[in-house]
């Protein structure tokens, strides 16, 4: 049964994000929102780069901004305790750039949403995760045919089969945050697509990739603090030229179009081992039934998120 989007259109594809929603989730929001190939119909919230009540804020104020107020956002599930707020997204997810938001007064069934959504869209909606998997794993623990209601579950996350001193140091920070949740969506039937973050760091983007609408200049402003804040991981002067890693805008890039990304994939398995200097990451074990990215062509996805950024 084809259901009626928002907009009317029986041929769009209906997909849920389930974010920590910080700098580049802010970016994948947005450009979601632009594509005319899918419809978003909501938004769940993790914890990862801030509490998951600040990360629904941040996606409402996100969503708001792109005139996209009808979407409705769900908070989640609440950081483990050994979670430390992290200095790159700043106090607040956003860099600490924008006014603050008021404290979150939403719904918070996150994990119920996600459930409720394969449901209502049985074989046909995608899951897009951009965060830590708490709510996803606690989804598949309360749903178990979670693996054959989704159509498609894309994910940031793991190291491909990439090995390099940078990766070692660095890590992935969605599985660091919550191993064990990313090890039981790793072991699970999920019609998963993984992108990791070997892949999604090829893509920077710059000044000149923001438009001087109100989106981009907010999206400028808070891609500009993190970028002169990383600019040391990642190899560049922010004094001379800030660049931004696009790790979650690279992500909604391959769901919506995989083709126009010049997405390259391998099956496989992948498993949490302890092989970053940061603590767990997920790396590619052997055959399996997921897939796993393996390349794209990063100017494609750099000229299609630009269209998230006007």
């Amino acid at each position: 049964m084809r259901h009626l989007t928002i907009s009317g259109r029986l041929d769009l594809r209906h997909v849920l994000v389930d974010s920590d929603c910080g700098v580049d989730d802010a970016l994948a929001l947005a450009f979601l929102v632009g594509s005319t190939d899918v419809e978003l119909v909501g938004v769940t919230s993790t914890w990862g780069n801030c509490t998951a009540e600040e990360a629904a804020a941040n996606a409402r104020y996100v969503l708001d901004t792109v005139d996209a107020n009808h979407i409705p956002v769900t908070s989640g599930s609440h950081p483990h305790t050994s979670w430390r707020r992290g200095d790159a997204h700043g106090p607040d997810g956003l860099g600490g750039t924008e006014a603050p938001r008021p404290r979150w007064a939403g719904p918070t069934n996150a994990v119920e949403s996600i459930v409720r959504f394969a449901r209502d869209h049985a074989g046909e909606g995608e899951l897009l995760c951009i965060g830590p998997l708490t709510n996803l794993s606690a989804a598949l623990t309360r749903e178990p045919r979670l693996p054959k209601m989704l159509k498609r579950v894309v994910i940031m996350g793991g190291h491909g089969a990439s090995d390099s001193e940078w990766l070692r140091q660095v890590g992935d920070t969605n599985t660091r945050h919550d191993p064990v949740a990313s090890q039981h969506v790793a072991s699970s039937e999920l019609p998963a697509l993984w992108i990791g973050i070997d892949v999604t760091r090829t893509v920077l983007l710059a000044n000149e990739d923001f438009g001087g609408g109100a989106p981009g200049r907010i999206l400028r402003r808070v891609h500009q603090d993190y970028g002169v804040s990383r600019g040391a991981a990642y190899g560049y002067d922010p004094q001379e030229c800030w660049r931004v890693p696009a790790h979650d805008g690279v992500t909604a890039s391959c769901l919506v179009d995989a083709a126009a990304a010049g997405l390259a994939t391998e099956s496989g398995r992948l498993s949490v081992v302890d092989g970053s200097d940061s603590g767990p990451v997920l790396k590619v074990v052997g055959p399996g039934p997921h897939q796993i990215a393996t390349g794209i062509d990063g100017a494609a996805v750099r000229t299609m998120l630009r269209r998230g950024t006007q």
